[in-house]
């Protein structure tokens, strides 16, 4: 069953408070001069600056660094959303020892502000109490000056999502232009891509030594300006320089497939002119291993916001991960508008049955723990334990778009055996724990690795594992978008869906599946978006999760739609423009009120036979007035209410 009914639309909610009990402050890395006289220490080795609240939780970037370096042996302090109308703030701790971190934080910074019609949001779910307006409106360029105003020898390098994702020429939706390198722009001495574990650790260690930072240009995860007496690194690979792609936008795209087989860790430096200087980015670090994953999935974090937010009512951003377990890095699926390929690449990274048994059961002595596990799982739920099977991984963007290749190693022996591992555990706990899987599963995967001589994944998840509703996104039903998008035919989503529908029944329970889509992607024009509508219509389908497309820096969308090109060079449609995207989108919400203007004042002049256009008319109007699937259903079991406490 396919259910639609994710979320109703309206006012902005007073976020809640996330957790009604906060850590001892010791417990924390320092976040104000006061606490790191707590620790006695007189100095700190390296700042790390966000643009985020600081929430002590694996989730969250700069607790993740900061703990991995804290194990390392140094001393990290946490400036989170500094005062930068001056330098006063960054002053407090004192000038750090090797360096200063920056990054803008979980998500980037345009993302975070702007919606993709770029309009101002009125909430962040990532400073204390949903607050807007906590952050500057560039983060990286913002704190990076303010960090050289305050002591201007020490080393500035950027870092998290928004660096990593322009470390190079990128476009700007909200600026609507192409933008230098990050880099260059915030006047850094390095910036770190990828996830940066090791590569941080490189860094400290060589400045720790007495290095200078001029000289560390050979460290994986790197990116770094070529300025006098720094040599670019050879054999590289140059790019087509901002002004070249500025004369020429379909070099955006060009750009985008030259760097794209070096953005692996066996790939090769990269140069590029940003106009007047250039910059070398080397291959990204390699994946951590398994014993690294659970060293650092395994360090001390609190699972809780900093106390000083209690006032406010804490991070909603906390509220929907403080007890999710993150199993595994990566994601070969490729999607075109995803940026994990970037990020964190599609080598499978995972962590070991013991390391996720052991973070599990400690949330039994958390005071904020109230029986239920949220997710268990990553960027895609159903890659636990699965890479490719040849030596070194090719740069195919995917290993699914086309068909699942011959090369993955789809075994499924390391993901059933530690659900099944899970399940037992929290069925032998007294009161038992809920454990959920609410991150994306990849369908068209699940449905590869069926065996109908065993019990498969979709079975067990089934069976287990979905609390009601199954995220899942076929983002389209059109064969040609849904290509450009790099995600499998809408006829393996219906097959999932029937099989989901099967083992469901089979398992007594009343499910759902809640399909996520996207309008306005390069590509789709208006009638692509009519052929979908229809469809959901006929389906009764009323979905919430419709997000128009944002271009994310790197990505091949993004590539698309700032070059107005596919990948093959081809001219394909940009709906670019505020009035087709707001079409786009209310077709894909027909059953909302406000879509019912714009719809019909576009059903009046489209070519349409007049019966068919009004019966689709009289449809549309009928459900903004009517409840979707009218088939009376027995009612979901409800969730047993939740302890108070599980201390």
């Amino acid at each position: 069953m396919t259910k639609a009914l994710n979320n109703k639309p309206g006012k902005s909610r007073t976020p809640s408070r996330s957790s009604n009990n906060y850590p001892d402050i010791r417990q924390l890395l320092p976040a104000g001069a006061q606490e790191m006289q707590l620790r006695g220490w007189d100095y700190v080795d390296a700042i790390l600056v966000t643009a985020d609240a600081y929430v002590d939780h694996p989730s969250f970037g700069v607790a993740l660094i900061g703990r991995w370096l804290e194990h390392q042996g140094y001393r990290v302090a946490i400036l989170a959303q500094p005062d930068w109308k001056s330098a006063d703030d960054f002053r407090q701790f004192g000038p750090p020892r090797l360096f200063w971190g920056i990054t803008s934080g979980c998500v980037d910074t345009r993302l975070n502000q702007y919606s993709s019609f770029g309009n101002k949001r009125k909430e962040d779910s990532y400073s204390p109490g949903g607050q807007a307006g906590l952050r500057p409106d560039k983060p990286l360029l913002t704190y990076a000056a303010r960090a050289r105003e305050a002591f201007k020898e020490v080393p500035i390098i950027l870092g998290g999502l928004e660096a990593s994702l322009r470390r190079l020429v990128h476009y700007d939706y909200i600026e609507d232009k192409l933008k230098r390198s990050v880099l260059i722009d915030a006047k850094a001495d390095l910036l770190v891509h990828g996830m940066g574990e090791l590569a941080l650790t490189e860094i400290a260690r060589r400045l720790q030594a007495g290095e200078s930072i001029e000289t560390l240009t050979d460290i994986p995860g790197t990116a770094w300006p070529v300025t006098k007496g720094r040599i670019a690194p050879e054999p590289s690979v140059t790019l087509p320089s901002l002004e070249t792609q500025q004369q020429d936008p379909g070099q955006i795209m060009s750009a985008h497939q030259a760097y794209h087989p070096q953005a692996d860790h066996n790939g090769k430096p990269v140069i590029q002119d940003q106009c007047p200087i250039s910059i070398a980015v080397l291959p990204p670090a390699r994946p951590l291993t398994l014993e690294e994953m659970d060293t650092l999935y395994d360090l001390p974090f609190t699972r809780c916001a900093h106390p000083r937010y209690a006032a406010v009512g804490g991070i909603p951003a906390l509220e929907t991960v403080q007890f999710s377990i993150t199993t595994h890095r990566g994601c070969f699926g490729g999607c075109s508008f995803c940026s994990l390929y970037y990020h964190q690449g599609k080598v499978i990274s995972r962590r070991s049955q013991t390391s996720i048994l052991n973070e599990a059961h400690s949330y039994l002595k958390h005071p904020d723990f109230r029986g239920t596990i949220s997710d268990v799982g990553g960027p895609t739920a159903n890659m636990y334990g699965m890479n490719c099977s040849c030596e070194r991984t090719c740069n195919k963007p995917s290993c699914l778009s086309k068909g699942v290749c011959a090369n993955l190693d789809k075994d499924t022996h390391a993901l059933m055996d530690l659900m099944r591992t899970l399940g037992q555990w929290a069925r032998n706990q007294k009161p038992p724990v809920r454990i959920f899987v609410a991150s994306g599963v990849r369908y068209d995967l699940a449905m590869a690795t069926q065996n109908p001589r065993q019990t498969n994944y979709i079975e067990l998840l089934c069976r287990d594992y979905v609390g009601g509703h199954l995220k899942v996104a076929p983002e389209h039903i059109c064969p040609d978008i849904l290509a450009l998008m790099g995600k499998p035919s809408f006829e393996q989503f219906e097959r999932f869906e029937h099989l989901f529908a099967e083992a469901s029944r089979r398992a007594n329970k009343e499910q759902y599946l809640v399909p996520y889509l996207i309008s306005g992607h390069p590509g789709s024009t208006v009638e692509h978006a009519m052929e979908l509508c229809r469809y959901l219509i006929k389906r009764n389908w009323r979905v919430r999760q419709v997000q128009d497309f944002t271009p994310i820096p790197l990505t091949l969308s993004c590539a698309m739609y700032a070059s107005g090109r596919a990948p093959d060079g081809r001219p394909i449609h940009i709906p670019s423009g505020r009035k087709e995207k707001r079409l786009q989108m209310a077709l894909l919400r027909y059953y909302e009120p406000q879509s019912w203007k714009l719809i019909s004042e576009f059903l009046r002049d489209y070519p349409m036979n007049p019966a068919e256009k009004q019966k689709l008319l009289n449809q549309i109007r009928a459900s903004q007035h009517t409840s979707p699937n009218p088939t009376p259903h027995k009612k979901t079991k409800k969730s047993p209410p939740q302890k108070k406490s599980r201390r």
